[in-house]
């Protein structure tokens, strides 16, 4: 088995673009988090700025995980590559996850390496290489220059991307360096050997993978790394099937459950039910959008302040007064409407939880500790045909895991 992950028999755990369940996504403060969570690798993403700089972003856009909407408000729609390094060091990156994180940067890949050292591997990411670039040829460059990243005995790496040509562009610069194939899907098995010959990993979506793609990877003599895994049923699920490592935003949580421990030992008796997302096509689109929280202990139970991320971060925050008594539940919608002791609406005016494919959602105490980790599928088709719950919502990881091929 290559650098990429541990051997057989013990399952890596990867940092999603840091620790970004607790710490703002691609930032100094998440990378610093996964480490010392004890995450195997930091999975991340690069892109190009106008004047060339290797920058650690995720979005091709600013206007998501930085101010640039008030820093440069004429520059709409904010893209990556139409700005320069001086201008993209001038953003906070971290303010829009939380105040307490308000002036992180966005980081340069120089930047990012030194912050790594030698105490983790990274899975760097080639991000959106059609309005990138060059971005292949530019990274091979930028990590000539780094021997200690890509020599014999060298720290681990492992470069992907979800586009085919880039990486056979990078792989012909550095042979050496072990690359992955980011998929929704798992390939067809023709089209696995043809990898196996060139790539080390296959790294799929967890909602559309089976245990049946996971044989046939690793038959193919690849590993398989699949994204992003957000909820302990999900991980004991992944590990019996095989898998070598996780992708996951919360790599303290993964770990622990991975050494036989609690994942969430913030745990206060409550835990998310169920998720309703939105629809698509829904006006508004936050219509219907609700999470149901449960209290699973025989004590009533003050949420005051506690707080949901979706995967991507959304911050939905429970209003002050709220008590779950023993077996009752809260409803936490995230558009406006009238609030009751069982109701909580945020009163946002866009929709948070993914209706089109799944979701995750990280339940927090006020004080940031996991109280519970939740993962949704969607099924295509009909509301009625998608799984259980009001709306149609994705049935529960829970009950996914009892029969992974019908929701993997």
């Amino acid at each position: 088995m290559s650098a990429s992950v541990s051997a057989r028999g013990r399952v890596a755990t990867y940092a999603h673009r840091g620790s970004s369940g607790m710490a703002p996504e691609n930032t100094a403060a998440a990378f610093a988090l996964a480490i010392a969570e004890g995450a195997d690798y930091v999975e991340t993403d690069v892109q190009l700025s106008a004047d060339g700089e290797l920058v650690i972003i995720h979005d091709v856009t600013l206007a998501r995980t930085t101010d640039a909407r008030l820093a440069f408000a004429d520059r709409a729609p904010w893209n990556v590559h139409d700005f320069t390094l001086a201008e993209l060091s001038k953003l906070d990156a971290g303010g829009w996850y939380d105040d307490d994180f308000a002036g992180q940067h966005i980081l340069t890949l120089d930047e990012l390496l030194d912050l790594l050292g030698d105490r983790i591997g990274l899975n760097l990411e080639l991000k959106s290489p059609a309005v990138n670039p060059g971005l292949a040829h530019t990274v091979a460059a930028r990590l000539r220059r780094r021997p200690d990243w890509i020599e014999p005995g060298a720290r681990p790496l492992v470069v992907g991307s979800f586009d085919e040509q880039a990486l056979r562009d990078f792989h012909a610069q550095l042979p050496t360096v072990p690359v992955a194939l980011i998929a929704y899907d798992v390939p067809a098995s023709e089209k696995l050997n043809d990898l196996a010959g060139w790539v080390h990993s296959v790294n799929p979506d967890i909602r559309r993978l089976r245990s049946e793609d996971v044989a046939r990877v690793l038959e193919a003599g690849m590993a398989v790394v699949p994204w992003t895994v957000d909820s302990p049923a999900l991980w004991r699920w992944a590990v019996e099937a095989g898998v070598d490592a996780m992708i996951t935003n919360y790599p303290y949580a993964l770990n622990s459950m991975l050494r036989d421990g609690d994942p969430v030992p913030g745990a206060a008796g409550v835990v998310v039910q169920d998720v309703v997302p939105h629809s698509p096509g829904d006006e508004p689109q936050w219509a219907g959008e609700h999470v149901v929280l449960r209290n699973v202990s025989g004590q009533p139970v003050d949420v005051s302040g506690w707080y949901l991320r979706s995967q991507s971060s959304d911050r939905i925050v429970v209003g002050d007064g709220y008590v779950i008594p023993p077996g009752g539940l809260l409803r936490v919608w995230t558009g406006p409407g009238t609030d009751d002791a069982a109701t909580y609406h945020n009163g946002r005016t866009t929709a948070v939880w993914n209706g089109t494919k799944g979701d995750s959602a990280g339940l927090h105490r006020a004080d940031g500790a996991i109280v519970d980790l939740y993962a949704y599928f969607v099924r295509p088709g009909p509301a009625e045909q998608r799984g259980a719950g009001p709306g149609g919502a994705g049935p529960s990881t829970e009950g996914a895991v009892g029969q992974p091929t019908d929701l993997l």
